[in-house]
């Protein structure tokens, strides 16, 4: 019961606190959809806000993206209320796809995969990143769709070990 009344009580004094002072911590979110499309990650305040952000964005239904939380983003950059895209990059007070300096920032390690004159013309983002022991490989549209009609690439890894993050 203790523990409820404590939980309550920090609940109160955060609801009493003036909007002005709640800080928000922002982080970088992982964002990923069943068809494996657009995964790639998200700078939100909350989950729920980078999924919200990535429905948006990508044109999916409500419900459908997944957001894990992967890192903070380290006090350097959080600004009033935002958050700066990389150390010398614009400051945002909304969700919004992370530049590479962000990830690098973050503590990713970023690496560009082959890219082609379809993937070029579809926006796709060619790159994994690493975060420790865990490899994020962006959503590729295209790949899926050839692998859909029967189409089959290798599946070239840019970093050695590790864990797939999708």
């Amino acid at each position: 019961m203790e523990q409820g009344t404590r939980r309550l009580g920090s609940a109160l004094r955060f609801a009493a606190m003036p909007a002005a002072s709640r800080k928000k911590r922002f982080a970088l979110y992982w964002c990923t959809t069943p068809d494996g499309d657009e995964d790639w990650f998200v700078v939100a305040d909350s989950a729920r806000s980078a999924r919200r952000f990535h429905e948006g964005v990508e044109d999916y239904e409500p419900g459908e993206a997944h957001a894990e939380r992967v890192v903070g983003l380290p006090d350097e950059l959080l600004e009033d209320g935002g958050w700066r895209d990389g150390p010398n990059g614009k400051v945002y007070k909304r969700s919004g796809w992370p530049s590479d300096e962000l990830l690098a920032a973050c503590g990713g390690e970023v690496a560009a995969r082959p890219s082609s004159v379809v993937r070029t013309i579809m926006a796709v983002v060619c790159k994994d990143v690493r975060f420790g022991s865990r490899v994020f490989r962006s959503g590729d549209i295209v790949t899926n769709c050839d692998r859909s009609h029967g189409i089959k690439q290798a599946r070239l890894a840019v970093f050695r070990g590790g864990k797939t993050g999708h």
